[in-house]
C-alpha cells in the first residue's frame, strides 16, 4: 500500500513500518484506506511487548518502528533499550493519544527521531514516515562513506610507511663520507625519491629522481623505478648504461603520462672520482669546502620511460676531500612563495656558498631557507635533496 500524493521511500514501496500500540487506532486508519485490510508488505501491528518481540525475532523485515509512550501494555522508548540478543536499529517514531510536551520530550531524549499525536491525518503519517526513513537512510549513507574514508586512510597511511621505509636510513659503510638526505612530498606520498648503497667496496652508487606527478600514482612509479635501478645498477658498468637499461624497461611496460627524470652517478670513495649520467634531471652542484660552486652539466639526456631508443651519455669529476655534491630535484628551485616567485636557482646557490657544513647541516640549511621563501605558501611539487661530502 502507497499513500496518495507521496513517492515510495525505499525501491518502490513505502518503509516498512511496525506499529507497537495497544490503541487499534493506527491499524483501523490504514485498513480504512485500503479499503479495510492494511498491506501486511508496508505495515506490522504488535499491541504489546511481547508481540513485538515475537514479531522482531522472527527475523520481519522492519524500516521504521511507530511505538506507543503513553500506553499501559507497551514500554515506549524503553523497550528498545531492552533488546539484547535481537537488536532493532531503525528509525523511532512516538505515538502519543495526548500533546504532552513534557512525554515529546522525554521520548525524544529517548531516541525518537519524530513524533506523531492522534488523531492523524493519512497524509500527515505518509509525510512522517517517509521524512524520517529518508532521513535515516541519508545518515546511514553518510556513515557507510565516513567508514570506506576511514579506510580509505588507514591504507594511504600504511602506502606513506612503506615509501619512508623505502628510502635508505642508513649511511654507507664508506669510511671517507659523510650522506644525509631528505624527502618532502606535497602530499602525502611523492614521486622524488633518492638512494644510495654500496655496489662495491669503494664503489658507492647515488640516486636522485623525480616521477611526474604526485600523489599516488607518482608514489607507485616511483617504487618501480627504484627497483629497477637497483636491480640495473648491479648488471652494468656505468651510469648511461644502468638508466638506459631502465629506461628500455619503462617503455615496455608503456604506462601512459608517466615518466621519470634520473641523476645516477657512481662515486670511488677512495679517489673521488665520480661518474655520472643524467637522465633529464637538474644539474649536480658541488660546494668546495671554502664556498665555491660548480655545476655539472654534462652527461646529458631525455627522461626515462618515454622513448625507447633514447642514449644517454657519462660524464666525470673529480669530488675532492672536503667538497660536497649535492642533487636535488625542481621542487626545490620551483617552490613558490604566496606571490608565486620562485625559490629559483640563485638563491639556491647563494645558501649553499656557505660551504663547510657537514651533509646534514647543507641539506638541513637548504630547507630552512626553502620554508622561509614560501612563508606558508601551499607547496606544489615535491622537494628532495642528497648531499655527500667526501672527509
Amino acid at each position: 500500500m502507497a499513500f496518495p500524493g507521496h513517492e515510495a521511500a525505499n525501491g518502490g514501496t513505502m518503509p516498512r513500518t511496525l506499529f507497537i500500540d495497544d490503541d487499534p487506532y493506527f491499524g483501523s486508519l490504514l485498513g480504512d484506506a485500503s479499503g479495510g485490510t492494511a498491506a501486511a508488505e508496508d505495515f506490522l501491528f504488535a499491541r504489546s511487548d511481547e508481540e513485538a518481540l515475537q514479531l522482531i525475532a522472527a527475523g520481519a523485515r522492519i524500516d521504521i518502528a511507530a511505538v506507543a509512550v503513553d500506553s499501559g501494555r507497551v514500554s515506549g522508548m524503553r523497550f528498545f533499550h531492552a533488546l539484547k540478543d535481537s537488536p532493532l536499529r531503525v528509525p523511532r517514531i512516538a505515538l502519543l493519544s495526548t500533546p504532552d510536551i513534557e512525554a515529546i520530550r522525554r521520548a525524544m531524549n529517548e531516541g525518537a527521531a519524530d513524533f506523531l499525536v492522534k488523531p492523524v491525518r493519512l497524509e500527515d503519517l505518509a509525510a512522517t514516515l517517509a521524512r524520517v526513513f529518508q532521513e535515516c537512510e541519508r545518515r546511514r549513507a553518510a556513515w557507510r562513506n565516513e567508514a570506506h574514508l576511514s579506510a580509505l586512510r588507514r591504507e594511504i597511511e600504511v602506502a606513506c610507511e612503506i615509501q619512508r621505509r623505502i628510502l635508505p636510513s642508513d649511511s654507507l659503510s664508506a669510511e671517507f663520507l659523510d650522506i644525509d638526505a631528505r624527502m618532502k612530498p606535497a602530499s602525502n606520498m611523492g614521486g622524488d625519491f633518492y638512494d644510495y648503497f654500496e655496489l662495491a667496496p669503494d664503489r658507492a652508487a647515488l640516486v636522485v629522481a623525480d616521477v611526474s606527478g604526485k600523489g599516488i600514482p607518482a608514489a607507485f612509479y616511483m617504487a618501480v623505478v627504484r627497483t629497477l635501478l637497483r636491480a640495473s645498477a648491479f648488471l652494468t658498468d656505468t651510469p648511461a648504461e644502468c638508466i638506459s637499461q631502465v629506461n628500455a624497461l619503462l617503455c615496455d611496460h608503456n604506462i601512459p603520462g608517466m615518466f621519470v627524470s634520473v641523476l645516477y652517478a657512481i662515486l670511488d670513495t677512495r679517489t673521488g672520482r665520480l661518474h655520472y649520467a643524467n637522465g633529464g634531471h637538474m644539474n649536480p652542484l658541488i660546494v668546495g669546502a671554502a664556498g665555491s660552486l660548480r655545476c655539472l652539466d654534462e652527461g646529458g639526456g631525455t627522461v626515462l620511460g618515454v622513448e625507447a631508443g633514447s642514449s644517454y651519455e657519462d660524464a666525470s669529476a673529480i669530488l675532492e676531500q672536503g667538497e660536497t655534491l649535492f642533487l636535488y630535484t625542481d621542487g626545490l628551485t620551483e617552490a613558490f612563495d604566496a606571490e608565486r616567485r620562485q625559490y629559483g636557482e640563485d638563491r639556491l646557490a647563494h645558501c649553499l656558498r656557505p660551504g663547510a657544513d657537514g651533509a646534514a647541516g647543507l641539506v638541513a640549511r637548504v630547507f630552512a631557507d626553502v620554508a622561509r621563501h614560501v612563508e606558508g605558501a601551499p607547496q606544489s611539487d615535491d622537494i628532495t635533496a642528497l648531499a655527500v661530502r667526501r672527509l
